[in-house]
């Protein structure tokens, strides 16, 4: 099977939560493997996770997002805080570390709960309703 083919089929069995949380994970996991002598590499990393971020805030910001206003605030809040970031880091002034603290934190919110009497941390819609597409 091509790589294009696995991605298409698994697209059309994961729901928008899921490519979030494959999206994140993904991006994620670039920030950590790149090799602190590799420039371009890190710039690459860290402009492709501001990207994500810069999606989300753009979907947080549409009118047609149904996530309750207080996460959204939260959320943008973020969202602001790694635009900014990313660009230290991007120089060289900022440590990844960051920035990888928070996608996994994100990331912990967006997995169902254990139990299915306990709410996951953040609610069951979705960030980016499904508009990233990896």
């Amino acid at each position: 099977m091509s790589v294009a083919a696995y991605q298409k089929a698994n697209q059309n069995t994961e729901n928008p939560r899921q490519t979030e949380y494959r999206a994140f994970a993904i991006f994620t996991r670039a920030m950590e493997e790149v090799d602190s002598e590799d420039q371009i590499a890190k710039i690459r990393a860290v402009a492709n996770n501001r990207r994500l971020w810069q999606t989300l805030r753009s979907d947080l910001m549409s009118e047609g997002n149904t996530l309750p206003d207080e996460l959204k605030g939260r959320l943008l809040s973020i969202a602001f805080w790694v635009s900014r970031y990313s660009l230290q880091a991007m120089k060289g002034e900022a440590s990844l570390a960051p920035l990888i603290t928070v996608n996994k934190q994100i990331m912990d919110g967006m997995k169902p709960s254990a139990s299915p009497k306990e709410p996951a941390n953040v609610t069951s819609h979705t960030a980016l309703d499904g508009k990233i597409s990896l």
